[in-house]
């Protein structure tokens, strides 16, 4: 008798706990929306690169650190609220996540080419960018001003990684057209 009550014991206790509700599931976190790509590289160039690079090459010879002219203060990238190398620091990182934007899929040249994410020159090219960015990030923020020649012809020389081969070939003794860009000569 005592082996049935405990045979009917263990038995009411399984259908118990099988039909108790388990846990909740853990909440997922959404999908991620998919990047979207919405200028082409001349936009993106000329709007975020183009830019940012001018701060940077204009700390190889003007101490971000040091107070404007008061006369130039309205134009100067370093005057104002995020001025001095904060500003070099900020461009440079504004560099560095061109990098990332320039090399999402879908983005077209301004001639409607698409831009040759897999070439190894443009590959390149990107890890170039990428390494001056943060070279530049940590000599601003040890504001390095004797060392910002150096990093602004690194820029320089990353920049012209992609554009010799891709922008500012020469055929026939003349510069190739827009429609000719984002290809190999």
């Amino acid at each position: 008798m005592r082996l049935l009550s405990a045979l009917s014991l263990v038995a009411l206790l399984v259908v118990v706990v099988g039909c108790s509700p388990s846990a909740p599931p853990a909440p997922t976190a959404p999908p991620a929306a998919a990047p979207q790509v919405k200028a082409n590289l001349n936009q993106v160039m000329r709007g975020i690169l183009f830019p940012n690079s001018n701060i940077i090459f204009d700390a190889q010879d003007k101490d971000p650190g040091a107070p404007p002219e008061p006369a130039a203060a309205g134009a100067s990238p370093f005057a104002g609220t995020y001025g001095g190398w904060e500003a070099v620091e900020n461009a440079s990182m504004a560099l560095a996540e061109s990098a990332n934007l320039i090399s999402l899929p879908g983005r077209v040249c301004n001639n409607n080419k698409p831009v040759p994410l897999d070439d190894p020159v443009y590959q390149k090219g990107l890890a170039a960018l990428r390494e001056v960015a943060q070279l530049s990030y940590e000599t601003a923020k040890a504001k390095k001003f004797d060392a910002m020649l150096d990093v602004a012809d690194k820029v320089t020389q990353a920049c012209s990684t992609c554009h010799d081969v891709f922008r500012d070939r020469v055929v026939d003794g003349k510069p190739i057209g827009m429609e000719d860009r984002c290809v190999k000569g």
